[in-house]
């Protein structure tokens, strides 16, 4: 501890020493793994284990929102989300109707969807004002399933009782 004394009228300015500079000489704004990182609905991530998704349709979420450009853009066709992933078109298809049922994303035209911005964003607010502008009328609402436990998976199949 340091006492100083001042006279009347006198003032102290303490300023902190200066944040080293990374040794690349670039100051970064965030440190998250890459450097980037998108917005997401915390109400919708509480409840993404209630839906019932498939580990296939993890994987297409999952990989559509790491996808998606700024604004919410995901440029993907079928065919490469299914290359990407190692699983067929028609499996790759399937998820994504899934997906575009709920009201997650729509389709803007072939090879280009776009993630509803109400539930994930990447860009300023701004952008997000504008995206939720020029989302259609026909996105369905999301509805977030009730319940605080995720109901049991079932391991197996049920036996059939003998007539």
């Amino acid at each position: 501890m340091v006492a100083i004394r001042l006279q009347p009228g006198e003032t102290v300015a303490i300023n902190p020493p200066p944040e080293p500079e990374p040794a690349s000489g670039k100051r970064e704004d965030f440190d998250f793994l890459g450097h980037t990182f998108y917005m997401a609905s915390k109400e919708l991530s509480a409840k993404l284990p209630f839906i019932g998704l498939t580990a296939t349709e993890y994987d297409v979420w999952h990989t559509m929102l790491g996808a998606q450009l700024k604004g919410g853009i995901v440029p993907i066709t079928v065919i490469k989300l299914g290359e990407r992933l190692g699983i067929g078109r028609k499996e790759a298809g399937e998820a994504l109707a899934r997906f575009l049922d709920m009201g997650f994303m729509w389709l803007e035209r072939r090879g280009r969807y776009r993630i509803n911005p109400r539930i994930a964003f990447w860009g300023s607010s701004a952008e997000q004002q504008r995206a939720l502008a020029l989302m259609p009328d026909s996105i369905p609402e999301i509805r977030l399933p009730e319940g605080e436990v995720r109901p049991p998976r079932r391991t197996r199949r049920p036996k059939l009782e003998s007539l």
